[in-house]
């Protein structure tokens, strides 16, 4: 009999980051925790931009309302994308609205209606996210853990090209 029939001696050793990615368990839970971090700076951008999709108005209204759901739809993508990697790596994602207020940079921002006060306001939030990735991505290569590496590497080069594209539009 084979081991993949016989239970006795199967191998039902739970799948840990040293058996099955060959990583650092100890680097690897730091690296969790910040990309815990910044799923909570994300979670609350994400709501402050839904915020402006909303509520915007003025002149400008048409073209704002609609890149502010072409931003939320991708920082949903890209929230989906990190919580699924914090799982792939061996953690949890947190999840509760409550952490995401504690843990992030990221302050809610509400009572803004005015299109160039909301960009701004979309400005800074891309560069806080440009800035938080770029460390956690430097974490992740240290770590040896170059798929976290390359996934927030190209969420940089979308965040900063997003952020030269909303800064054209106040200048």
């Amino acid at each position: 009999m084979d081991n993949l029939t016989n239970t006795n001696t199967m191998n039902t050793n739970k799948a840990t980051l040293e058996n099955h990615l060959k990583l650092d368990n100890k680097a690897m839970n730091n690296l969790a925790s910040n990309m815990n971090d910044l799923l909570s700076d994300y979670h609350i951008f994400y709501q402050n931009v839904r915020g402006f999709h909303w509520n915007v108005k003025g002149e400008n209204f048409f073209e704002l309302h609609e890149k502010f759901e072409e931003l939320y739809t991708k920082l949903y993508q890209n929230i989906d994308d990190l919580a699924e990697r914090v799982v792939t790596i061996g953690f949890n994602p947190k999840h509760a609205y409550s952490d995401y207020l504690k843990n992030s940079i990221h302050k809610e921002i509400t009572d803004v209606s005015h299109g160039e006060e909301c960009v701004k306001h979309v400005i800074d939030g891309l560069g806080i996210l440009a800035k938080s990735h770029r460390k956690v991505a430097e974490e992740a290569g240290a770590a040896g853990d170059i798929a976290t590496e390359d996934m927030l590497t190209a969420f940089v080069g979308d965040l900063e090209k997003r952020m030269w594209m909303f800064t054209m539009f106040v200048k």
